[in-house]
């Protein structure tokens, strides 16, 4: 059970601890995915082209990649945030992309 401070992810359970206590719903593949790709960033911020790419291997195409990106970020924020509308990890950087602070990945 990790014990650091901030956001952990056990990427083979696709479990999260928040400040060390286990947050109650699993992530999905894709959540994972971008939980992952935008920790792997070091706090980067990450455009939507590279974000679509890194979650569902596909060329971005805004018409179609848009709405379902906000979707994934929106279900990933409710299953790690205590408060989603003000994020502490999961950050919207306006006309840039995401980027997500304080997280560590467990069994690495």
């Amino acid at each position: 059970m990790p014990k650091a401070q901030g956001l952990s992810i056990d990427k083979a359970r696709r479990r999260v601890w928040v400040d060390g206590i286990v947050k109650p719903h699993k992530l999905t593949k894709k959540e994972c995915k971008l939980l992952l790709f935008l920790t792997s960033r070091n706090g980067d911020v990450c455009s939507r082209s590279e974000t679509i790419l890194a979650v569902y291997g596909t060329v971005y195409q805004p018409k179609i990649d848009n709405q379902r990106l906000d979707a994934v970020v929106e279900r990933a924020r409710r299953k790690i945030e205590e408060t989603p509308r003000l994020p502490r990890f999961l950050i919207t950087v306006h006309r840039r992309g995401h980027q997500l602070h304080g997280c560590n990945i467990e069994g690495e």
